[in-house]
């Protein structure tokens, strides 16, 4: 029972992180682009290009996550590497967030905290 707990746990950790990549791109047109009126054209550019390929990595790692978790599901043990590497990146993500930017970053050191409990119970069980 607590196995399939914490796989659920895992799993909808991992779909939060691919949907958080959805919205974090949405954010550009929504809020971001209109923000930047007078920066110079190329600096626009170059921080549009940056933003969407941050979204593509945080949905790249997302999608790691959920086909890590299929994969050990399957009986794969190998794997746990994975979401420790992604969870602590993760956590100095969200830490150095909230300290230099914004409390909204806890978001991100919450995510690794789930991914980090989630991934330890399933390596125990």
């Amino acid at each position: 029972m607590l196995r399939k707990f914490f796989s659920a746990l895992f799993l909808l950790t991992s779909i939060v992180i691919v949907l958080g990549s959805l919205g974090h791109a949405s954010q550009w047109t929504k809020h971001v682009h209109d923000a930047l009126t007078g920066v110079a054209p190329q600096a626009v550019g170059l921080l549009e290009y940056i933003w969407y390929w941050v979204s593509g990595a945080m949905c790249t790692l997302g999608l790691l996550l959920i086909w890590t978790w299929w994969r050990i599901r399957r009986g794969n043990r190998g794997l746990f590497f994975i979401p420790w590497i992604v969870g602590l990146f993760y956590l100095a993500e969200g830490v150095c967030g909230m300290v230099y930017v914004a409390p909204f970053f806890s978001v991100f050191a919450v995510l690794a905290l789930l991914l980090f409990v989630s991934t330890w119970a399933l390596q125990r069980s």
